[in-house]
């Protein structure tokens, strides 16, 4: 993982930040094609909807929106926010952190990269007070579930499907 560093995004890196978001996006549709659609080209799509969510999200102090570099190149995010959850007469409160996204380039994975993310995205959780963190997958061959359990994550629930035509 020689020359890579992790920081919090700033606004110079939203249109990096869209190349990533659109790569973990397609590489999901081909490991779900049945459930996810293609975006198409990048340079054909208005990215706006995402930079204004982008720009909200960098300025957001419940949620940390971290960015991998490589040479001054932004090569990978975790984006992840913070939650506390009321008690109520069926759940315990509880005070934890969520991963929406994980995403490193294709040309620098198996490099260490995803997992110094996790590791900056679980400081910043237990700094804000966190507990735990917990995050969704898709669940396809190939896909991240091993990268996650090397990590120590564990399922704590599924939800399963059955085709009926």
């Amino acid at each position: 993982m020689s020359g890579i560093h992790i920081r919090p995004a700033t606004s110079d890196d939203v249109e990096a930040l869209c190349r990533l978001y659109y790569e973990l996006h397609e590489c999901h549709v081909r490991g779900v094609p049945d459930q996810l659609v293609s975006l198409g080209a990048f340079d054909e799509r208005d990215w706006s909807d995402l930079v204004a969510a982008l720009e909200r999200l960098i300025g957001d102090d419940s949620a940390a929106l971290l960015v991998a570099t490589q040479d001054s190149a932004v090569v990978g995010l975790v984006e992840a926010y913070f939650r506390t959850d009321a008690p109520s007469p069926a759940r315990r409160a509880r005070s934890h952190a969520y991963v929406q996204s994980l995403v490193v380039t294709e040309t620098v994975r198996g490099r260490g990269v995803g997992r110094a993310l996790m590791a900056a995205a679980h400081t910043w959780a237990v700094t804000r007070g966190a507990a735990e963190i917990e995050l969704d997958i898709w669940e396809y061959s190939g896909g991240p579930l091993a990268f996650y359990e090397s990590l120590g994550y564990r399922t704590l629930r599924r939800t399963l499907v059955h085709d009926l035509v």
